[in-house]
Parts: C-alpha cells; structure tokens; sequence
C-alpha cells in the first residue's frame, strides 16, 4: 500500500548534469540535444546516420537546418516535436495515409534516436560521486520522489545504494526453470538488488521483466504482484512523463511471417499493456519483444499534453503526485525550472498546494530568480532555502550519510598518456573466477575515474559489489 509521506522531491534534468561519461559530457536537455548527441562518435556514424535520414531531411525542411548545423547551433526540440504531433493528427484527420505512415515513422526514429542517446547515460552515474550522494540521502530521507526525466539514472543510483540482495534463491541457478510453464514464487520475489524497479514507481506493470542478472525472465504482472512479497513500495519514485523502460507493443511484427501463416494480429488488449524492459538501445537497433516491435511510454516534449495525461498509467501518476504535493510538509526542487510552455506541470502545483500548509521549501537550481517562481507556484508565505547547486544541498546533511570517498584529482602530468582500448576485468568475491566487467575505456580515462559499489555478476551468478581498486585493466587486442 502506498503511504505518501512528510517529504517530497521534484527532479528535472538539471540534477543529472552531475553525471559525465567518458568524455566528460553530461546527459544532454531540450536545448542542447543535437549538440551533445551528435559530438559522440557512435551517434553521427553512417549507421544511425542513416537510420536517422528521414528526421535530418524533416529538419532540414521544416527548420532550414542541415545535421551539421544541429552540431554546432541550438535546436528546438520541443518545438520540433510538437510541429511533428500536429502534423500526424491532421494527416489522420483528413485520412491522409501516405503522409501520416511518413509522419508517425519519423516521430518513431526520433523517438527512438532520444532513448538511445539518454540510454547511453546509464553506465555511468555510479562513478558520479554527487549522484551517489544524493541516493544515500534519498533513502535517508525516504521521501516521495517526482520526476519528469526518462532516464533511469536514478533508478540505477537506489539499486546502487540498496546494496546487492544476498538472498540468492536455489532455483536462480537451476537451467531446468526453463522447461517449466511457471516460474517458482522464490525467483520471482528475487532481485539482484535490494531495490526492485517493478515495485517502485506507483503503479503494477501488465509484464515484467525480472531485474537479476544473466538470461531475461519475464512473468505477467498478475502473477508477479498476486505474491504477497510483491507490494508496490509505499514511497514510489513517479516519473510523470514517463520512462525509457516503460514500453507499450506496436502493431508491427519483428520476425517475418512464414509462407502460408496468417498474418498476426495484435488486439487491443495487448496494445494496452505496459511492458517493463530493461533495453539498452545499442546500435540505434529497434527493441522488439515476443515477436512485436515496441516503443517507450513517452509524453514527448510537445506544447501540448493534456489528452496523455489520461492515459494508462499517467492518469494514476499524477494523481499520486497531486495527492504527494497536497500532503507533504517539506517540498525540495532540484534541477527543474518550470518551462513557461508547460501550464500543465505548473497547474499541478498551484491546486495540489492550495490549501498545503508547506512547513519547508527548498530549491537547488543555479537560477535565483526560479525562488520566487517556486514560491508563488506553491502558495508558500516562509523563506525558501535555496542552495545554487546540487553539492551545496548535500553538504547540509551528516557525514553519516554522505559517501566518504572523493571524486578523483589527478594533475595533467600524473594523468596515463595511453589512450588505446582496454576491458575492464574482475575477479569474484565469491567463487574467485576472473570475468569481464564489460566496460570498454582507455587507461587515460580510467584514472580520472570514480568506480563505487558498482555491482557485477559473475558467471556462475554470484553477484557482488565492486570499488575501482577491484578492476584491472586490459589491452583490446587487434583482431
């Protein structure tokens, strides 16, 4: 049962500018999308490229800028998307079919070209020591948590400070629970981490994914949450406009049909289903699950979204958000600046406060002038305590909580000159077998790295929590 509690926390993006992947970049925001996006090798190669054409010859027509052009200048992706959302309604409403296939295919490779960009993130905020400190506090403080970012960064910051769940069910290294039609209730209460993702953002999924490590296993949401062990925690983590692994199935098979096979059909009660899936998004390929493509439970950034918020399962989200911000006492907002174009968010707050008698209001944003927006949005008459970033915040809670160790200083002329690539390596804490850690980076890298309870399973399924003196390197030999 959930059981909204004293505290509530609003994350926008600006919270995740902490976190910085080999190359120093943080996580990209509406405004600087295509800059951050195509300044990486992997997402301007010939092959997203060209998965990519139809969006930069939409762009190109619409907004008179090439791919070239969105490296180097600022792009509206709000704007884009909405113009793509309004194009798509009218081609359908004038039964224009061609048009609107070509709409809704380039909306999709967006779509798609946005998750794999934010995905990319995900390896890396454990080594972002601010990140880590904010988990600790977070399950100090055990608030309810608000979110409008999709990634699942945070997701992967509580499973870090959660720590590695010890209690490794018998049936988790039995092959044969693959010949049975049911997987035994022991496996299904089991995850690797102390923090499990279905239980956790306010609302039962149709399908799961089970968050252990090695084959996916994947149960009905009827049977996973009919366990009494399986009840959605009562301080959730709401992701308001969604999250990259909340997916709902398309109409569109994945696997061609065999000659003389009728051609599936997906009916409606499918259609309608939410999906949890743990899906990298490598090589800008296509997620696909049990034969049909799928794409993630988004509300896009358009200028207007009140017909999604009627949806499964944002309809209960927000509802549990409103019900959150209307019964809390301290309210913190971190990295979120309420865009003028976004009534919605904004109305949200004005009624959910109204009648809230706020004891605490605390805003971590670089931007003073956002105080005074806050305050009036939440009807607040105290002193808001503002802190100008993330660090500063931490910094006012005990020693206790904080993690002790420090992000890593290393002058110019300490700093390794190799920069070829190498493997990560470890050896298990358990069964002492040497294993890859399938991190890919480069000595030069490495060293300026932060690497803290990142938890790894070996392959005899032992999974233990890691620190940067257990990883070796190794050079990527030429093939």
């Amino acid at each position: 049962m959930i059981h909204l509690g004293e505290i509530a926390y609003l994350l926008g993006a600006g919270v995740n500018q902490v976190v910085k992947d080999w190359d120093g970049l943080s996580p990209p925001l509406l405004n600087n999308f295509f800059n951050i996006a195509l300044s990486k090798r992997k997402f301007r190669n010939d092959h997203y490229s060209s998965q990519m054409q139809h969006v930069y010859d939409y762009i190109e027509e619409y907004f008179k800028k090439t791919k070239d052009d969105l490296v180097e200048s600022s792009f509206d992706l709000e704007l884009c998307f909405t113009l793509l959302e309004q194009q798509i309604k009218r081609a359908e409403r004038e039964n224009r079919r061609t048009e609107f296939q070509k709409l809704v295919n380039i909306r999709f490779q967006l779509i798609s070209f946005v998750a794999g960009v934010l995905s990319h993130f995900e390896h890396f905020p454990g080594a972002a020591h601010t990140m880590r400190n904010l988990g600790r506090v977070i399950f100090h403080e055990k608030p309810i948590v608000l979110t409008f970012n999709y990634d699942c960064l945070m997701e992967s910051v509580l499973e870090t400070t959660s720590g590695v769940n010890p209690n490794v069910p018998k049936s988790f290294r039995d092959p044969s629970f693959f010949e049975k039609r049911e997987l035994p209730d022991e496996l299904l209460v089991y995850s690797h981490c102390n923090w499990n993702r279905p239980l956790a953002y306010g609302f039962e999924f149709d399908e799961i994914q089970l968050q252990q490590a090695g084959i996916s296993k994947f149960t009905r949401g009827s049977r996973f949450y009919s366990i009494p062990q399986n009840q959605l925690y009562s301080k959730p983590l709401l992701k308001l406009h969604g999250s990259l692994n909340w997916f709902v199935y398309l109409p569109f098979r994945s696997f061609p049909v065999l000659p003389g096979e009728p051609e599936p059909k997906l009916n409606d009660e499918k259609r309608s289903e939410i999906l949890l899936k743990n899906d990298p998004w490598w090589g800008g390929r296509i997620p696909d699950h049990n034969g049909w493509f799928i794409e993630p439970k988004l509300i896009t950034p358009v200028l207007y979204k009140d017909e999604y918020y009627n949806e499964k399962p944002f309809r209960e989200i927000w509802e549990l958000a409103r019900k959150a911000l209307s019964e809390c006492d301290k309210l913190v907002v971190i990295g979120y600046s309420f865009s003028p174009s976004d009534f919605t968010t904004k109305q949200l707050f004005i009624e959910a406060l109204v009648k809230n008698n706020l004891k605490e209001l605390v805003v971590v944003n670089p931007n003073h002038d956002l105080v005074k927006v806050v305050k009036e949005l939440c009807h607040f008459d105290g002193g808001v305590v503002w802190y100008s970033s993330l660090d500063e915040y931490l910094q006012t809670f005990s020693e206790s909580v904080m993690i002790e160790s420090k992000p890593v200083e290393i002058s110019e002329a300490d700093l390794p000159q190799d920069t070829t690539p190498h493997d990560l390596y470890l050896k298990c804490k358990t069964c002492g077998i040497e294993f890859p850690a399938r991190i890919r980076t480069n000595p030069r890298s490495f060293a300026t790295t932060t690497l803290i309870g990142n938890i790894h399973v070996c392959p005899n399924g032992h999974a233990n929590s890691y620190d940067k003196p257990d990883y070796t390197l190794r050079k990527v030999e030429k093939s």
